[in-house]
């Protein structure tokens, strides 16, 4: 078994820029990680923007529900929290297009997590959006919410989806990924051990984990065959 990983920079390179923007995924490009993840919302009259928070009051100068704002409101704000934020003077909340562009540059794959939308219809424009930028082969779309993983794949019946759980792992996750399929399981590492690795790839399933940011700790799951490692930083080096 092959037990090399694929790095994948967490909201890019999030622990040496400011996360989800331009300057933390093109800084993971340029660190040479496999791919990046970032947190999509739709906006009130539907584009797809990168940011984390149900909220902007964390991250930025502005105040109130993310999915609320319309793409204008958006981009009228500043970030202004984050990692080395010093040194990024200028940066907004990017678009879906942008973060894709700095994938394409870089050769990364895009790990696209679904947050909050308005109506099915925006789930078709994301994933067009993906598909117009020719990124669909270097993408995965992946949630929590396992209906909108079921959604994606009506739309598209190849693009590789991740379920994302913070409870350990179950049968009933082998038999939701068994409808997904192409499709992984995507754990907080916290709530699976190395066994439970070997168990699901025996069950031949690939298994993402996030977010390790210590090399000691991400060891014994590569070990056991996880496929992709999310992390915060460089584990390689």
């Amino acid at each position: 078994m092959n037990n090399e990983p694929k790095y994948v920079a967490h909201r890019g390179l999030s622990m040496h820029a400011p996360e989800n923007t331009i300057a933390a995924f093109e800084l993971a490009g340029k660190s040479g990680f496999w791919g990046i993840e970032c947190d999509t919302y739709c906006t009130t009259d539907g584009r797809w923007i990168v940011h984390h928070d149900r909220t902007v009051d964390r991250m930025t100068n502005g105040t109130g529900k993310t999915k609320d704002f319309s793409f204008a409101e958006i981009r009228s704000l500043d970030i202004v929290a984050g990692n080395g934020i010093g040194d990024y003077p200028g940066l907004q909340i990017p678009t879906m297009e942008e973060v894709l562009d700095v994938c394409l540059s870089y050769g990364m794959h895009a790990f696209i997590e679904i947050e909050e939308y308005h109506q099915e219809r925006d789930q078709e424009v994301l994933v067009e959006l993906v598909r117009r930028a020719g990124m669909l082969e270097q993408s995965s779309f992946i949630c929590f919410n396992a209906n909108d993983l079921l959604k994606v794949r009506t739309i598209d019946d190849r693009v590789p989806l991740g379920f994302l759980s913070s409870q350990s792992p179950t049968a009933a996750d082998l038999e939701l990924i068994a409808r997904l399929q192409p499709a992984f399981l995507d754990y907080d590492y916290h709530v699976t051990t190395p066994e439970d690795i070997r168990n699901i790839r025996r069950a031949g399933v690939e298994v993402s984990l996030w977010t390790v940011n210590e090399r000691e700790i991400s060891r014994p799951f590569e070990a056991a065959g996880a496929a992709y490692i999310t992390t915060d930083t460089i584990l390689w080096k």
